[in-house]
C-alpha cells in the first residue's frame, strides 16, 4: 500500500479537529499517525499559537483553534467551488 505524504497543514487540522472534544496524548499520537517526538513539536507550537490548550493530560482545541478550523472548511469549500 503507497502512504501518502501529508503536508502541516493537514496534521495541524487533524489535530486541532481531534481536540475539539478534549483529548490524551497519546490518543493524538495514534489518531494522527505521528511519532511522540513529531506530535510534542505540534503540541507545543499549537498551545504557543493559542489554538490548543492543555488541562491535566487532556488537550482541547481553544476558541481561536475552533475558528482555525471554521477558516480552514471555508477555504476548501472554496477551493472546490472555484476548481469545478
Amino acid at each position: 500500500m503507497k502512504r501518502v505524504k501529508r503536508n502541516p497543514h493537514e496534521i495541524i487540522m487533524e489535530i486541532l479537529e481531534i481536540a475539539r472534544d478534549g483529548a490524551r496524548k497519546t490518543t493524538i499520537m495514534y489518531k494522527v499517525n505521528l511519532s511522540f517526538r513529531q506530535l510534542q513539536e505540534y503540541l507545543e507550537g499549537l498551545n504557543e499559537a493559542g489554538f490548543l490548550e492543555k488541562n491535566e493530560d487532556v488537550w482541547q482545541t481553544t476558541e481561536d483553534g475552533l475558528v482555525v478550523i471554521k477558516a480552514c472548511e471555508l477555504c476548501h469549500k472554496l477551493m472546490r467551488v472555484t476548481t469545478e
